[in-house]
């Protein structure tokens, strides 16, 4: 779920990102350009899709498009340590669910704004557990006072202006031009 929070809404993704910026993980040019992509107009028109606060942060059970999923053979759900305090459901991506999601990512160009935030996902040291993304999120004020049960609020203009900052602290214009990104040798969109 930690995951799925930060793809489905990309002005907390492009907060983090910033957060690496500022902390000196991530360089400065590039990153820009992911957020701007993010919080601009290069998102497809669902880029955005809120989540509600459920005790322990973002939440929405997965069992339908996971089971549809299944069902189609695209994913394998195994449980794992079922008696256990750290009983968890772990899921593979199988074969016939790789060659759907090429699929769709050739023959559908708006994926590719899903691609690239997953990949963005992979830039925050902590994606590497949910324990740690769920303390990350609620390091955000707004994530954070969000009441359980109801949607987790939109920080879109908050991002915005906090980019135009970072930018000007390093000397870059926001929002940046996405025409320099393969001459720059930034990402390309």
């Amino acid at each position: 779920m930690k995951i799925d929070f930060w793809l489905r809404n990309p002005d907390y993704l492009a907060h983090e990102l910033l957060t690496e910026v500022e902390e000196g993980r991530q360089p400065p040019q590039d990153t820009l350009l992911l957020v701007a992509g993010m919080i601009g107009g290069t998102a497809p028109s669902l880029h955005r899709y809120p989540m509600a606060k459920y005790l322990y942060g973002a939440y929405e059970r997965p069992d339908n498009a996971l089971a549809l999923l299944a069902s189609r053979k695209h994913i394998k759900m195994l449980r794992v340590n079922e008696s256990s305090a750290n009983a968890r459901k772990d899921y593979y991506l199988l074969p016939k669910g790789q060659a759907a999601a090429t699929a769709l990512r050739e023959q559908v160009p708006p994926m590719q704004w899903y691609v690239r935030q997953a990949e963005a996902i992979g830039l925050i040291p902590e994606a590497v557990s949910g324990g740690l993304m769920r303390r990350r999120q609620y390091e955000h004020p707004g994530y954070e006072a969000a009441v359980n049960g109801r949607l987790i609020p939109e920080i879109t203009e908050e991002v915005t202006k906090r980019a135009e900052n970072v930018a000007g602290r390093f000397g870059l214009v926001w929002p940046p031009d996405s025409s320099q990104d393969v001459v720059d040798g930034g990402p390309q969109t």
